[in-house]
This record gives C-alpha cells, sequence and structure tokens, in this order.
C-alpha cells in the first residue's frame, strides 16, 4: 500500500443497495452498550493529538475464543510470574492459571483457558506478586456459540489504522459488535527492528477505546504490508523474522502460520468461520503451487491448508481474509490477488469442484471502501462478493477506487468498519454486510442467504 495521503472522497456506483435494518444481536447487548458509552464519555476529553500518561502495563486482550475456550493476552512492564483468575458468575474463583512473562517475549503473557461451556459468559482479574492489576465488570469474556446448534452473532473487522484515540472502536461495540477482526496495518510499522515493531505494537494496544473493547471482546487479526514490515513489501523482505516475532508476542490468535513461518490462522464463530490469511510472508518466496512457472502468493503449505480447512468447514457462512485487496488495484504496486490472479482462478475452480458454498471474500489496505459481485457462475456455481473495507484512519485514497465491471459500489471515506450480522437461526440462514462510518454518513449493506452462495 502506498503512503498515506489526505484526500478528499470520490465515489463510483453501479447498482443502488438500500440500508439494512439494524438489530441487536446479542442478549448481552446492553450491558456491551453501557460499558462502550461509559468508556466513550471518560475518554471524551481526550484529543488525538494530545499526549497522554502510558500505562503501566498493556492489556488485556481477549483473543482467540472458541465453544470451549479462550485466550486472554497481558504484558507487564516487569517480569516476573503472573495469575489469570477465572471467575463464576457469583464472582468467586473458578480456577486460577499462573504463567511466567519473560524478557525475551518482551513480557507478553497468553493464558490458554480451556473446559468452558459455550454461549457463556466468564468474569477474570490478574494478579502479580505485588496484588491485583486488573480487576472489574468489564474484565470478562463470552465463549462461542455451539457450532452445531443455529445462532446469531455479530462481528467488526476493519484496516489501516493509526495509533491515536478514536471513538470509532468504541462504536464497534455500541453496534454490538461481538468479535473484531483486524485485516492489517493494524498498526503501521514500517520497520523491521525488532524493538520498532514491539513498541508499535504496544502503542497500537494502548490506545483507549480499542484497549477497552478489546478487554472483553474476543480480537484476531492478521497483518499487511506496513505491520509486515514495508510497503508494499513481500516474502524476500530482510529481517520479517523480527516482525513476524512481534506480532507472534503481541496477539492471541490461535495458531501462527507453520514452523515459526507466516501467521495465518482460522476460528469460527457460530454460524460463521473465518480464514486469515497471510498473503505477505509466503510471497515470491517459491513457484506457485497452482503455476510452477508463477511465483507463488499463499506457498504451498498455506495453499494446502486453505484447502483443507475449507473441505473440513461446515459452517453455512466462509469468510477467507486477508490484508490486501482481491484484484488488481490498478497501479503501479504489485501486493494485491491481481497481480497472482492464478492462484485466486484456482481457489475459484477449487471452490467450485468441491462444491463448497458461502464463501465471502473480505480485504482492506487501500483506503477506500468496496462491494464487488464477480462473474464466477461458471467456476464457482455461484457469485463471489468481495468486501473491501478501509480505512479506519482518516487517510483516504480515491483514485484508488477505480472503475470495474464488477463493482456495485465503492467509495473513498475515512473512518469506516465493516458490521457483518450471521443469522442461522433463520432459513436460509443470512449474512448482512454494512459499511459503517464513525460520524454517521450513510455508506450501504447488503444481505446474502446461503441459498444465494450455493449450488441450486
Amino acid at each position: 500500500m502506498i503512503a498515506w495521503q489526505n484526500v478528499s472522497s470520490n465515489t463510483w456506483l453501479n447498482e443502488d443497495i438500500p440500508m439494512g435494518a439494524k438489530q441487536n444481536m446479542t442478549q448481552n447487548l446492553d450491558r456491551r452498550s453501557m460499558l462502550a458509552i461509559t468508556a466513550a464519555s471518560l475518554l471524551a476529553t481526550t484529543s488525538e493529538g494530545s499526549d497522554r500518561e502510558l500505562p503501566k502495563f498493556t492489556g488485556p486482550m481477549v483473543g482467540h475464543v472458541s465453544d470451549v475456550d479462550a485466550n486472554i493476552w497481558f504484558r507487564p512492564d516487569e517480569p516476573g510470574e503472573y495469575s489469570l483468575h477465572i471467575l463464576k458468575a457469583d464472582g468467586s474463583e473458578d480456577r486460577v492459571i499462573t504463567a511466567t512473562a519473560k524478557i525475551e517475549n518482551d513480557n507478553c503473557l497468553t493464558w490458554h483457558v480451556s473446559g468452558m461451556h459455550s454461549g457463556s459468559q466468564y468474569g477474570y482479574k490478574i494478579s502479580g506478586s505485588n496484588g491485583v492489576l486488573v480487576s472489574g465488570e468489564k474484565y470478562y469474556f463470552e465463549t462461542a456459540p455451539d457450532p452445531a446448534k443455529a445462532s446469531k452473532v455479530c462481528l467488526a473487522f476493519g484496516s489501516c489504522a493509526a495509533n491515536k484515540p478514536l471513538e470509532l472502536w468504541s462504536q464497534m461495540e455500541q453496534r454490538g459488535s461481538q468479535a473484531l477482526v483486524l485485516l492489517g496495518d493494524t498498526p503501521y510499522i514500517d520497520s523491521t527492528d525488532l524493538s520498532v515493531a514491539r513498541q508499535r505494537h504496544r502503542e497500537f494496544l494502548q490506545v483507549p477505546q480499542l484497549a477497552s473493547l478489546i478487554s472483553h471482546t474476543p480480537t484476531w487479526g492478521t497483518w499487511d504490508d506496513h505491520d509486515f514490515g514495508r510497503n508494499d513489501s513481500d516474502g524476500r523482505l530482510k529481517g520479517k523474522e523480527n516482525t513476524r516475532q512481534a506480532f507472534v508476542e503481541y496477539r492471541a490468535n490461535k495458531g501462527f502460520g507453520h514452523d515459526r513461518s507466516g501467521i495465518y490462522t482460522k476460528f469460527q464463530y457460530g454460524p460463521v468461520e473465518v480464514f486469515l490469511l497471510d498473503t505477505r510472508w509466503f510471497a515470491r518466496t517459491e513457484t506457485s503451487p497452482v503455476d510452477t512457472k508463477q511465483p507463488t502468493l499463499l506457498g504451498r503449505k498455506q495453499w494446502e491448508w486453505l484447502k483443507e480447512a475449507l473441505l473440513a468447514s461446515t459452517a453455512p457462512f466462509k469468510l477467507i481474509t486477508c490484508g490486501m485487496i482481491w484484484d488488481d488495484k490498478e497501479n503501479s504496486e504489485s501486493d494485491d490477488w491481481g497481480t497472482y490472479s492464478y492462484e485466486r482462478d484456482a481457489l475459484y475452480e477449487f471452490i467450485g469442484q468441491n462444491k463448497i458454498s458461502g464463501v465471502v471474500l473480505i480485504g482492506g489496505d487501500i483506503h477506500c471502501s468496496r462491494h464487488l459481485k464477480y462473474d464466477t457462475e461458471k467456476s464457482v456455481g455461484y457469485p463471489i462478493h468481495q468486501f473491501i473495507v478501509s480505512p479506519i484512519h482518516d487517510s483516504t485514497i480515491p483514485k484508488l477506487n477505480v472503475p470495474h465491471p464488477n463493482l456495485v459500489r465503492g467509495e473513498a471515506v475515512p473512518h469506516v468498519w465493516l458490521r457483518l450480522e450471521v443469522d442461522s437461526t433463520q432459513s436460509p440462514a443470512r449474512l448482512h454486510a454494512e459499511w459503517v462510518q464513525m460520524k454517521g454518513r450513510p455508506m450501504w449493506d447488503v444481505t446474502l442467504t446461503a441459498d444465494e452462495l450455493s449450488f441450486g
């Protein structure tokens, strides 16, 4: 992605889509909304450019959750032993898990909590040698719904965020988001120096509104070029091991690629499974698994992992996400799926040959938000939709909102995130995607049913 530009918005419009009805998506929305509103009001006097005293620790952050387990992340300022106390509904302790913060991991801790009940809420607190460090009603997590049962969930997606206070993070919670997916350039690092990468991650996770959100909202992430290391960079980047180390230290995903390579991962949250691809680490490091005359984007192992994961998925909707967009940016840069169209087309063919239903693509990166509906009926069996959401920050690039024959709508607008509802309690199951602007500027939405993303 090229450097930030402060420019005005521009719109290409092929088709009008009516705004969908807004729904409350969780039984605990009232509590979550009140917490978000309270946090927002406390932070209202903090201007984006003002200095603020940094906390003595970073986090906590709820990371990966499933229906039976959860990861809780925390970074104290000092090394040593720290305990995570899981609390029952009445406030008594369910269990205590101890871990050691080590200097070689920049004091970052991730506690893994297993043996939980699906769709349940647990409180937690954190203590160290000097007593309790973290406690209060905003420190809790909810396990995912049972994937075998019908449910209704709401997820937030976003990319390209600055390390400064922003009410958008509070808005996500106010709008009922139960989970957060960071699509890359979250944060901007633009260095392969390990100390710089660690510092940028700390600053990002200390943004007050984001810190409040992730203290009780499951959070996953992948990276794009600026948090991988350099603008428009690929797997040949020297020093990428350092940015990977910082990423692994400062995220609590279920997994991070394979054999200390890459960061791809996946998770299921009720009726939706999300596949977070790594489109940086392996790019141009070997020949493509689908065309040996061309360089790869995903690499052989990630390619095989994705195919196996898609075949195994039973979720009505399958979101394949990454930092870059799934077509051509049509500029001088090469970091897009248009450059590696042979792997994208092979993915379409694989989906079609194996009759994998419910696939939707999500990307970020370009400082524009767009919805495209591709003519993939012949190769896939149904039209593939791409949702592009960018940026969270205030810098847009209208020239990348280019015309495209499959463009439904696109606009370069600052402070945008994607609100995605998935409801399998209806028949057929429905996915509702809404592009949300922080200041309430009207955007657009789309509703897709499981029947529309299937094989007749």
